[in-house]
Protein backbone atom coordinates (compact mmCIF):
# COMPACT_ATOMS: atom_id res chain seq x y z
CA UNK A 1 0.00 0.00 0.00
CA UNK A 2 1.14 3.47 -0.74
CA UNK A 3 1.66 6.01 1.24
CA UNK A 4 -1.20 8.85 1.37
CA UNK A 5 0.01 12.19 0.25
CA UNK A 6 -0.97 15.33 1.61
CA UNK A 7 -1.13 17.55 -1.35
CA UNK A 8 -4.65 18.80 -2.30
CA UNK A 9 -6.22 17.40 -5.30
CA UNK A 10 -4.17 18.97 -8.54
CA UNK A 11 -6.87 19.38 -11.73
CA UNK A 12 -6.60 22.08 -14.20
CA UNK A 13 -5.94 25.26 -11.49
CA UNK A 14 -3.72 26.88 -13.45
CA UNK A 15 -7.07 27.91 -16.24
CA UNK A 16 -6.71 31.72 -16.46
CA UNK A 17 -8.45 33.09 -19.54
CA UNK A 18 -11.03 31.11 -22.18
CA UNK A 19 -8.74 32.32 -24.98
CA UNK A 20 -6.26 29.63 -24.37
CA UNK A 21 -6.69 26.17 -25.58
CA UNK A 22 -7.05 23.12 -23.61
CA UNK A 23 -3.97 21.13 -23.02
CA UNK A 24 -4.46 17.60 -23.80
CA UNK A 25 -1.65 14.73 -23.44
CA UNK A 26 -1.97 12.16 -25.85
CA UNK A 27 -0.18 8.91 -24.36
CA UNK A 28 0.17 6.78 -27.24
CA UNK A 29 3.07 4.05 -28.24
CA UNK A 30 2.10 3.65 -31.93
CA UNK A 31 3.42 6.81 -33.57
CA UNK A 32 1.07 6.35 -36.78
CA UNK A 33 -2.34 6.38 -34.37
CA UNK A 34 -0.15 9.62 -32.10
CA UNK A 35 0.22 11.45 -35.25
CA UNK A 36 -3.54 11.09 -36.24
CA UNK A 37 -4.68 12.17 -33.08
CA UNK A 38 -2.43 15.02 -32.69
CA UNK A 39 -3.33 16.92 -36.23
CA UNK A 40 -6.62 15.83 -35.34
CA UNK A 41 -6.95 17.61 -31.89
CA UNK A 42 -4.99 20.54 -33.27
CA UNK A 43 -7.54 20.89 -35.93
CA UNK A 44 -10.21 21.64 -32.91
CA UNK A 45 -8.26 23.91 -31.55
CA UNK A 46 -6.46 21.49 -28.77
CA UNK A 47 -2.58 22.21 -27.54
CA UNK A 48 -1.43 18.64 -27.80
CA UNK A 49 1.56 16.98 -26.41
CA UNK A 50 2.62 13.40 -27.15
CA UNK A 51 4.34 10.59 -24.52
CA UNK A 52 5.24 7.19 -25.80
CA UNK A 53 4.18 5.47 -22.49
CA UNK A 54 2.72 5.91 -18.93
CA UNK A 55 6.16 7.41 -17.60
CA UNK A 56 6.73 9.81 -20.53
CA UNK A 57 2.79 10.90 -19.75
CA UNK A 58 3.69 11.73 -15.94
CA UNK A 59 6.29 13.53 -16.72
CA UNK A 60 4.79 15.62 -18.59
CA UNK A 61 1.84 16.18 -16.97
CA UNK A 62 4.20 17.34 -13.91
CA UNK A 63 5.93 20.00 -16.65
CA UNK A 64 3.20 21.11 -18.48
CA UNK A 65 -0.37 22.78 -18.52
CA UNK A 66 -2.07 19.18 -19.54
CA UNK A 67 -5.77 19.53 -19.07
CA UNK A 68 -6.92 16.16 -19.99
CA UNK A 69 -5.43 13.04 -21.03
CA UNK A 70 -6.44 10.19 -23.53
CA UNK A 71 -4.56 7.33 -22.94
CA UNK A 72 -4.02 4.05 -24.48
CA UNK A 73 -4.07 0.97 -22.46
CA UNK A 74 -1.52 -1.30 -23.88
CA UNK A 75 1.94 0.59 -23.82
CA UNK A 76 5.94 -0.61 -22.97
CA UNK A 77 7.66 0.95 -19.73
CA UNK A 78 4.08 2.02 -17.80
CA UNK A 79 0.64 0.91 -19.43
CA UNK A 80 -2.51 3.47 -19.32
CA UNK A 81 -4.00 1.12 -16.22
CA UNK A 82 -0.37 2.12 -13.96
CA UNK A 83 -0.70 5.65 -15.26
CA UNK A 84 -4.14 6.52 -14.23
CA UNK A 85 -3.72 4.75 -11.02
CA UNK A 86 -0.67 6.96 -10.74
CA UNK A 87 -1.86 10.09 -11.66
CA UNK A 88 -5.14 9.49 -9.05
CA UNK A 89 -2.42 8.60 -6.44
CA UNK A 90 -0.46 11.57 -6.92
CA UNK A 91 -3.73 14.03 -6.97
CA UNK A 92 -3.88 14.75 -10.49
CA UNK A 93 -8.06 14.72 -11.21
CA UNK A 94 -7.89 15.83 -14.92
CA UNK A 95 -10.34 13.71 -17.17
CA UNK A 96 -8.75 10.75 -18.68
CA UNK A 97 -10.42 8.83 -22.30
CA UNK A 98 -8.76 5.95 -22.54
CA UNK A 99 -8.47 4.05 -25.95
CA UNK A 100 -7.60 0.56 -26.57
CA UNK A 101 -8.77 -2.44 -29.13
CA UNK A 102 -11.87 -3.76 -29.48
CA UNK A 103 -11.53 -6.94 -27.53
CA UNK A 104 -11.03 -4.97 -24.60
CA UNK A 105 -14.35 -3.70 -23.78
CA UNK A 106 -14.24 -5.01 -20.71
CA UNK A 107 -11.09 -4.19 -19.27
CA UNK A 108 -12.25 -0.72 -20.96
CA UNK A 109 -15.64 -0.40 -18.79
CA UNK A 110 -13.29 -1.20 -15.75
CA UNK A 111 -11.09 1.98 -16.50
CA UNK A 112 -14.62 3.48 -16.26
CA UNK A 113 -14.85 2.93 -12.70
CA UNK A 114 -11.10 2.78 -11.78
CA UNK A 115 -11.35 6.65 -12.44
CA UNK A 116 -11.40 7.12 -16.59
CA UNK A 117 -14.63 9.35 -17.54
CA UNK A 118 -14.80 7.84 -20.99
CA UNK A 119 -13.10 5.30 -23.84
CA UNK A 120 -12.71 4.76 -27.82
CA UNK A 121 -12.16 1.44 -29.48
CA UNK A 122 -9.46 1.16 -32.13
CA UNK A 123 -9.67 1.43 -34.97
CA UNK A 124 -11.81 4.53 -34.53
CA UNK A 125 -12.99 7.02 -36.92
CA UNK A 126 -12.16 10.66 -36.48
CA UNK A 127 -15.39 11.72 -35.98
CA UNK A 128 -16.09 9.51 -32.95
CA UNK A 129 -13.07 10.87 -31.77
CA UNK A 130 -13.84 14.19 -31.78
CA UNK A 131 -17.03 13.42 -30.36
CA UNK A 132 -15.24 11.33 -27.47
CA UNK A 133 -13.58 14.92 -27.13
CA UNK A 134 -16.69 17.26 -26.90
CA UNK A 135 -18.47 15.02 -24.46
CA UNK A 136 -15.51 14.40 -22.39
CA UNK A 137 -13.80 17.29 -21.63
CA UNK A 138 -16.78 19.74 -22.44
CA UNK A 139 -16.65 20.49 -17.98
CA UNK A 140 -13.60 22.06 -19.21
CA UNK A 141 -15.03 24.30 -22.01
CA UNK A 142 -17.63 25.16 -19.90
CA UNK A 143 -15.51 25.86 -16.94
CA UNK A 144 -13.26 28.35 -19.24
CA UNK A 145 -16.32 30.16 -21.02
CA UNK A 146 -17.09 31.05 -16.61
CA UNK A 147 -13.86 32.69 -16.32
Amino acid sequence: MKPQKETPPRSHDHLSTQDTPLGILVVEDDSSVAAMVKAALRTWDYEVWVARNGQEGLDLVVTQSVDAIILDMHMPIMNGRTMLDELRWLGYQLPVLVMSEGSDIQALRQFLQEGAQGFLIKPFELQSLQRACAQTFFRLRHERQSF
